[in-house]
């Protein structure tokens, strides 16, 4: 009889995800020269006995990927957010992500249902949204993002104008439009 596989892990550098069933690092794992040889796999978690998550990044990772396909609020969400992440740079503030309606000045089911009632305006009655995003579908500046001041200068420094901002990103300038429309429109405004 063949004797099965036993791997012994160091509970204390290692942890088994509760989805993948595997093995993975707590934290960053040395080699003697002091260069990185495993990353770590699990992000922090305060009220866990050990400290770390339950679920690998890339467990959790995949299944965010997996409700925002399902869940079209969610997934504006962070698209919005990722948007404006990038448009802001160094000047979020710090906590943008989780205050991203109160910075926007309207909340994220707003905009979903009237990026919906466009779309369904634009491609008739039955047309919904989570389909035409799953499709590829990309969120559009009406007036494009480059029309906006958002970010001022003065004497060398740099600040975000919120109302440019919020002008930029309000409800009635965003639309669900087709990929390939959008990238042929470019940064035109007609």
């Amino acid at each position: 009889m063949v004797e099965p596989i036993v791997r012994e892990y160091d509970r204390k550098l290692y942890k088994k995800c509760i989805k993948c069933r595997r093995w993975k690092p707590k934290v960053d794992i040395m080699d003697d020269d002091g260069n990185i040889t495993a990353t770590k796999a699990f992000g922090a978690h305060e009220t866990s006995s050990d400290g770390v998550q339950s679920i690998c990044f890339t467990c959790k990772n995949a299944a965010n990927k997996k409700s925002r396909e399902k869940n079209v609020v969610a997934r504006v969400r962070h698209h919005t957010s990722t948007r404006c992440l990038t448009q802001l740079g160094a000047l979020a503030p710090e906590g943008f992500t989780a205050d991203l309606e109160k910075h926007l000045g309207y909340r994220i089911r707003s905009l979903v249902r009237a990026l919906g009632a466009r779309l369904k305006e634009r491609e008739g009655p039955h047309r919904k949204l989570r389909d035409a995003l799953n499709e590829g579908y990309h969120i559009d500046h009406i007036k494009p993002l480059s029309s906006f001041q958002v970010i001022e200068e003065n004497a060398g420094e740099s600040r975000v104008d919120w109302n440019g901002f919020r002008a930029c990103w309000a409800i009635d300038n965003l639309e669900a439009i087709p990929a390939d429309e959008n990238l042929a429109k470019g940064a035109k405004y007609e």
